[in-house]
């Protein structure tokens, strides 16, 4: 028997979807298809004869866990961040000619401390709303659990907050995919993985040197022949053993999706 697993880098599985402009419905359906399309690829390229036994056994989904926690009741935070505040000068400079031109009869220590409470409270309501999206994606990816037992959902990444420049910044996911890939090496021989970063390309040499197939699963807008992804690393392409490409149309045919309604 051949068994597959699949690696899915959460965040790059999201922008994919989200640039082709779907809904899916029913995510184990989505991944088995995923998987048929990888087995008969793996055949093609590989020449195995088609009567051999093939199994998906686990897909493991990595995902987003964690925000930085800002008390931003205590004193402390909030002069940390005023600190910061003040030292960039490009944000420093964006906030005092807002409420300059806003309010032009200030004093500069007025309009220093007006540009701040203003710059503070527009990354307060900012902050909240990335952890109120946390917690719904949290909510979704429970009702996945509930869902199917073939999917693992492993929350190992952590959005690191940039305070001025209300981004934040995501940490230690495509690290635990590489790690895991080589953790649970024992468990499959052909390791399809949906990833934009080429941190996983240590993995895969190593799991190539033990006899193991890999596979890089690209999502491409449109319909064949196109064979332009998004979000999909050109270092990881060309280290894995084949490159399977999924259709926007394809999806849509086989209704694995939903159009949203605008």
């Amino acid at each position: 028997m051949t068994r597959f697993a699949l690696f899915v880098d959460g965040s790059n599985l999201y922008g994919a979807i989200k640039a082709m402009n779907i809904d899916v419905k029913d995510y184990e359906k989505f991944y088995k298809y995923i998987y048929k399309e990888s087995v008969e690829l793996w055949r093609s390229v590989t020449l195995q004869e088609p009567l051999d036994s093939v199994q998906l056994r686990r897909v493991y989904w990595y995902t987003v866990g964690t925000i930085d926690q800002w008390d931003l009741s205590l004193q402390k935070s909030k002069d940390s961040l005023r600190s910061a505040f003040s030292k960039d000068r490009g944000i420093h400079s964006f906030w005092l000619e807002n409420i300059g031109r806003a309010s032009s009869s200030l004093n500069p220590a007025e309009l220093e401390e007006k540009a701040w409470l203003a710059c503070f409270d527009d990354f307060k309501l900012w902050y909240e709303e990335q952890k109120r999206i946390l917690e719904g994606m949290k909510g979704f990816y429970s009702m996945i659990r509930a869902s199917t037992d073939l999917i693992d959902i492993i929350e190992k990444g952590h959005w690191k907050v940039n305070f001025l420049h209300k981004s934040v910044e995501e940490k230690g996911l495509d690290t635990t995919l590489a790690v895991d890939m080589l953790a649970f090496q024992e468990n499959f021989d052909v390791g399809m993985i949906v990833s934009g970063d080429a941190d996983a390309i240590p993995s895969i040499k190593h799991l190539k040197e033990r006899n193991k197939y890999i596979a890089a699963v690209e999502f491409v807008n449109g319909s064949p022949p196109e064979t332009k992804g998004r979000t999909f690393s050109l270092r990881l392409k060309a280290h894995a053993d084949f490159v399977l490409r999924i259709y926007e149309t394809d999806l849509v045919k086989l209704k694995l999706e939903q159009r949203p309604i605008l």
